[in-house]
């Protein structure tokens, strides 16, 4: 991938930077040259800057949500692995441009690559579950977990960068899964809550 066809952002919560660069001079000459009297003038700015094109940029609905489980019963969870009712999470992207990207798989793997359509990565980052570190973990209620996935509901690790996906020039829709799961530990009733940071990386 060449440095001129890279666009990364990562952004906590899916936020973007624009860089603006700003130049004032004062040059008396250069005003008398042009405009005559320069003493009728006491600075001159000369404002330069670069409008760039980001790959995508996150909706700020998206940016923060609260997302509810409701009530799980403990005979739903009855041995470790069993699993509650999942739920969806969705992330919109909006202004996504047409440019080539790319992201080789981690370890090694293989290299998503496209010409026309940037690639997102995302990071899920949260406390994990003492007892199955690939689950998130929850505060309060114990014996439980939360497991990620895609839409395909491919399991996610906590910690790792998602595969590559490639999103459609305009708006786009990314979708995960949230869904409680047992693990060794016992179940301990009560209310619950967890805290997931999400990066996206644009390539």
């Amino acid at each position: 991938m060449t440095t001129n066809s890279r666009r990364t952002t990562n952004a906590r919560a899916g936020l973007h930077a624009a860089l603006l660069c700003v130049a004032a001079a004062i040059s008396s000459a250069a005003v008398a040259t042009e405009f005559g009297n320069a003493d009728d003038f006491n600075a001159q700015f000369h404002v330069i800057g670069s409008l760039l094109e980001s790959a995508c940029h996150l909706d700020m609905r998206s940016a923060y949500q609260e997302v509810a489980l409701g009530e799980i019963s403990t005979a739903d969870l009855p041995q470790p692995g069993d699993q509650g009712v999942s739920v969806a999470v969705q992330l919109k992207l909006r202004g996504c441009v047409r440019t080539e990207g790319g992201r080789r798989e981690a370890n090694g793997g293989a290299l998503a690559w496209s010409r026309a359509e940037p690639v997102v990565g995302i990071t899920f980052r949260a406390q994990t579950d003492p007892d199955t570190p690939e689950l998130v973990g929850v505060l309060g209620a114990s014996g439980f977990g939360l497991r990620l996935s895609d839409a395909s509901r491919r399991r996610i690790a906590v910690g790792q960068q998602t595969r590559a996906w490639f999103v459609a020039p305009g708006d786009s829709t990314l979708t995960y899964y949230i869904t409680p799961e047992r693990t060794a530990a016992a179940l301990q009733p009560g209310h619950f809550q967890a805290y997931i940071n999400l990066f996206l990386t644009y390539d």
